[in-house]
């Protein structure tokens, strides 16, 4: 099973994750999907792969949380 879907969602604000959300490794760009979904980019970060995963999980759990 995927560990990720069953995890219990713990609310983040921003302030709990400043320094995450400054790396700017992902973020709400403001556009919308064909959906009306928001798009979240991810542009080119040259230390992608040395996020940990915790890191990029609490960075993806507020921005998908934000309404």
């Amino acid at each position: 099973s995927d560990e990720i879907m069953h995890q219990d969602i713990i609310p983040l604000y921003a302030a709990d994750i400043q320094d995450q959300l400054k790396k700017q490794f992902a973020y709400l760009s403001g556009g919308r999907g064909g959906d009306g979904c928001p798009v979240i980019t991810f542009p080119d970060y040259p230390a992608f792969s040395e996020i940990p995963e915790k890191e990029f999980q609490n960075v993806l759990t507020y921005l998908t949380s934000i309404p």
